[in-house]
């Protein structure tokens, strides 16, 4: 087994934003005084106007290893808050959902990146060092984090192999679970490190999952589920108990639709209902689909839905509050669905609603709905320094209103969108 370069993660991003078209320019934005800290490779510029304490957070590439921070997204123009400064590549981001004060950053990198104070002021917590879990999942496979989710006091981080990382919050600090313990021995022929979660007893071959993503409620019995996903293997892994002692995984799904090279990173274009402990919907490669895992040990894809002509492949999705409208995120335009808990329960059929640019022809990498139902979305020129984080209000009534923006630039990825309160 290979594992995936640098160089080649580039290649695949870029003909994946090949179909995408340019954007413009005429949105509102903002720029505000900072102070620098430098701390090694990393800094934190925090912006003046976040001295008092955020209703609504953001959290999103910004570029260069560089990750923004902003405030005010469920109201009608946002404020960026804070600038976090990184080696790497900026491909993922967690804003933690029970209360958003906390948060997670992966750089493509053996480390993972805590950070606090994102309804304040802003900053570093202490990194978590990955990289004693090269051969874990796969012999001679580093450990670079391009995913990952959390929620309260426990977080999962992918680690473009054949497992997941747990994370625990301990005393205000993240740290790897260690009382995690995957049975057996890795490739390398030795005992699998504590936290490791280990993916290839399952029911699949795929090796490299970049994508996870946890359920906002527990099943019946208190655990909850999540979801990691390989777009390469074109497989998705169900896993129960996360965030306790013995995670494990349940069951696993391989199909041709799952392969996407727009939304491989990151959130990975999964969302689940807000309603929901096992339902989700998912992006194909020519649209999106239902993803049931009422039984876990079975996932199923169901209701898959072409949008447009299918020649374009969405690169992000989010569910709106009522779990019932879908907003997906393809080339340069948005498109928004009704009818979703009728699809994930019943099979029945979305309803197309609306379809909009959100300015001009720009390319709309990320969309993700706040707990109030204003849309926010990472939009820009691929191949330019023109790019925007803008509201954009009544989207689940089918029509759209936009509002503010601030000025950022190119994350590079798909995937890097993360929100406090979510629906």
């Amino acid at each position: 087994m290979t594992r995936r370069t640098p160089a080649l993660l580039a290649v695949g991003a870029l003909t994946a934003m090949s179909a995408l078209v340019a954007a413009s320019a005429d949105a509102a934005t903002e720029q505000h005084g900072s102070v620098s800290r430098e701390s090694d490779h990393r800094s934190v510029q925090i912006q003046s106007r976040a001295a008092g304490l955020a209703g609504s957070v953001a959290l999103f590439g910004a570029g260069d290893g560089n990750f923004q921070a902003a405030r005010g997204v469920t109201g009608s123009q946002p404020h960026k808050s804070g600038l976090f400064d990184l080696d790497g590549d900026a491909v993922a981001t967690a804003v933690n959902p029970v209360r958003g004060r906390d948060g997670l950053l992966c750089t493509s990198s053996d480390h993972i990146h805590p950070v606090k104070g994102l309804r304040a002021t802003p900053q570093f917590g202490s990194d978590i060092d990955g990289s004693a879990y090269t051969d874990e999942g796969g012999v001679g496979y580093q450990y670079f984090c391009n995913g990952v989710a959390m929620h309260g006091s426990f977080a999962l981080a992918t680690g473009d192999s054949q497992g997941l990382l747990q994370l625990i919050r301990k005393n205000g600090e993240w740290k790897i679970d260690k009382r995690v313990q995957s049975s057996g021995l890795n490739d390398a022929l030795q005992p699998h490190v504590p936290g490791w979660i280990d993916f290839r007893d399952s029911t699949t071959e795929a090796t490299l999952f970049d994508t996870v993503v946890i359920a906002p409620k527990p099943m019946s019995n208190g655990k909850y589920l999540a979801l990691a996903v390989d777009r390469q293997g074109d497989t998705v892994v169900v896993l129960s108990g996360v965030g306790t002692a013995k995670p494990r995984v349940l069951g696993a799904l391989t199909d041709s639709a799952l392969h996407n090279g727009a939304a491989y990173l990151g959130t990975g274009g999964v969302a689940f209902l807000p309603s929901s402990p096992d339902r989700a919907v998912i992006a194909t490669h020519r649209g999106f689909a239902v993803l049931t895992t009422h039984t876990p040990s079975e996932p199923r894809l169901k209701v898959k839905t072409t949008v447009g002509d299918g020649s374009v492949e969405p690169s992000s999705l989010t569910v709106s509050s009522d779990s019932d409208h879908v907003a997906v995120a393809v080339g340069n335009r948005v498109h928004g669905y009704k009818n979703v808990l009728a699809a994930a329960k019943q099979g029945r059929h979305f309803k197309k609603q609306t379809s909009f640019r959100v300015n001009a022809s720009g390319a709309v990498l990320d969309v993700a709905y706040t707990a109030n139902d204003t849309l926010v979305a990472l939009r820009g020129d691929p191949s330019g320094t023109d790019w925007f984080l803008t509201l954009v209000k009544k989207v689940p009534r089918g029509h759209h209103a936009v509002r503010g923006s601030i000025r950022t630039t190119d994350p590079g990825w798909a995937g890097t969108l993360s929100l406090w309160p979510t629906p």
